[in-house]
């Protein structure tokens, strides 16, 4: 996942269809139960979800059976970082879309410009399934929005280097030397890597400290000798493909894509030290003209059918503690121990001491980058 002041990655994409119909949930806004199937027949709604295979999984999992139930016309389209931005350049009561989807960084920045309306969580019967994980770190923002689910750090290997992924010591093994790759735009991320692995500080803590105390994560990277960073989830896949890197840091929104693909040739999981970890909850838009129908679908977001279908064709952790390990994902995380235990959150407190030192960090990065690529 990457933020401002680089360019977005782009994900590769692959889609999945959908032809469910589901039972009515608890309404709330202006419909009763027994109106609900026709209340909102034909209105429009627009919602913003991660561009790519998020964006095309949720449309397929999530807004078309919901437009199937209830009649409506609920579009799905693909953001990035732009979207607060996006926001704020409209009149105040005519914005882009209704709802968007928000991880830390882009709810700290709405947050600041004002740009999200509050959730009445007493509404919302299916609150009460979310694992409180999604609420420990979530201080000033608690207010606003709804948890779908949670974004992770996925390492992919090529089972014929003999490395494993069940470790990201992996990274590091000399047979590796020159064989890994990284995201060149996100380095925060890639620097969550080599903090999950010290013990010099609790999860990816280290992360969050002054320029100066994270040299020993750049020296951690730049022993990598990466020889191609990525920059897309195609040129990734393309640097899999023709064996340039045989061992990669991948992002949750491509790991079931890649396992589809490379599954018989590649072994891809989360390391069995954990990872990092950022939330994607969905926010209302202020200014929308939809707001009840914003309402109904945000529910309908928490309930157990629509996470147990969009978990059953993505690598998502849900936001709900009921839901069922895929077939794809044995592990798959179960309570909210297993959340605390594996996944590091990269918090809205963390971006701001991250954002801090933004400037001197990325160039930095950019030393990396010149002494990997050099060989």
């Amino acid at each position: 996942m990457n933020y401002s002041k680089t360019s977005r990655r782009r994900l590769l994409q692959s889609g999945f269809a959908s032809g469910l119909a589901l039972a009515a949930p608890a309404i709330i806004g202006r419909a009763s139960v027994a109106t609900a199937q026709t209340s909102f027949a034909g209105e429009s709604l627009i919602t913003v979800a991660w561009s790519g295979n998020y964006e095309r999984i949720f449309a397929d999992q999530v807004t078309g059976p919901f437009n199937e139930r209830y009649g409506t016309k609920v579009e799905t389209i693909g953001g990035w970082d732009q979207m607060v931005a996006q926001i704020k350049a409209a009149p105040e009561d005519q914005p882009p879309f209704d709802l968007t989807i928000a991880d830390e960084y882009t709810t700290s920045v709405g947050l600041a410009e004002g740009v999200f309306l509050e959730t009445d969580r007493g509404a919302i019967p299916d609150f009460g399934a979310v694992l409180p994980w999604f609420d420990a770190a979530r201080g000033k923002a608690t207010p606003y929005g709804v948890p779908f689910g949670a974004g992770t750090l996925w390492m992919m290997v090529a089972k014929s280097s003999g490395i494993g992924a069940r470790s990201w010591n992996g990274l590091w093994d000399k047979r590796a030397l020159g064989k890994v790759t990284l995201d060149e735009a996100a380095f925060y991320w890639d620097l969550c890597l080599p903090a999950i692995m010290s013990s010099a500080k609790p999860g990816i803590d280290e992360v969050f400290g002054s320029p100066e105390s994270m040299e020993p994560l750049f020296a951690k990277l730049d022993a990598l000798r990466i020889p191609k960073w990525y920059s897309t989830g195609a040129e990734l896949a393309n640097l899999m493909l023709q064996d340039t890197a045989q061992l990669a840091m991948i992002y949750s929104a491509d790991a079931f894509g890649f396992m589809q693909d490379f599954g018989e040739t590649h072994d891809i999981a989360v390391p069995d030290e954990g990872t990092a970890a950022y939330t994607s909850w969905f926010m209302k838009v202020r200014g929308t003209q939809h707001s009840a129908l914003s309402d109904l679908f945000l529910a309908y977001l928490l309930e157990q059918e629509t996470q147990q279908r969009f978990a059953d064709h993505s690598t998502e952790a849900m936001s709900r503690g009921d839901i069922k390990a895929p077939a794809h994902w044995p592990d798959y995380p179960v309570g909210n121990d297993a959340y605390a235990a594996r996944f590091n959150l990269f918090s809205l407190a963390g971006w701001d001491a991250f954002g801090a030192n933004w400037d001197a960090l990325a160039e930095r990065m950019k030393t990396t980058i010149t002494r990997t690529t050099a060989g």
